[in-house]
């Protein structure tokens, strides 16, 4: 694939394609689920689209039923997109989703989610929701 710690980088590029659609997934249960749609059927639905992924068919059931059992902690995301960041910033290279789901996974972190399953992305943004926090500006700028 490339030079040297090219599988390294590899598995960050899968790990942001993994944790950034976990998130909107995540970020559309609640929506839909706010709005009085049926989270389960929604996910049927998109299933058979573009939006259908491997992602949505392992993690979506998990998403509905807000089930965050570990699988495999969801605070090792947050290590994952951080080296995203860095290896993007070695090779010049714009990674704004890498840079939206490293705070995202900090701010699920923050919130004592971090040795739950990777699903629990969804309990954080509904526990964002319910803040104060808008809905446009929850991100918060790395220090």
């Amino acid at each position: 694939m490339g030079n040297l710690g090219a599988g390294s980088l590899a598995k960050a590029c899968n790990q942001l394609i993994v944790g950034t659609t976990t998130a909107a997934l995540a970020e559309a249960a609640e929506l839909a689920e706010r709005s009085g749609m049926d989270v389960e059927t929604l996910f049927e639905v998109l299933s058979g689209g573009l939006a259908g992924s491997r992602v949505l068919e392992i993690v979506g059931p998990r998403l509905a039923a807000k089930d965050y059992a570990p699988t495999g902690p969801a605070k090792f995301m947050h290590k994952d997109l951080k080296f995203v960041l860095e290896s993007a910033e070695a090779a010049g290279a714009a990674v704004p989703m890498a840079a939206a789901g490293v705070e995202l996974y900090r701010e699920l972190i923050d919130q004592g989610l971090g040795d739950q399953d990777l699903a629990v992305v969804r309990q954080a943004i509904a526990n964002l929701s319910d803040s104060s926090v808008s809905p446009l500006n929850y991100v918060r700028k790395q220090p």
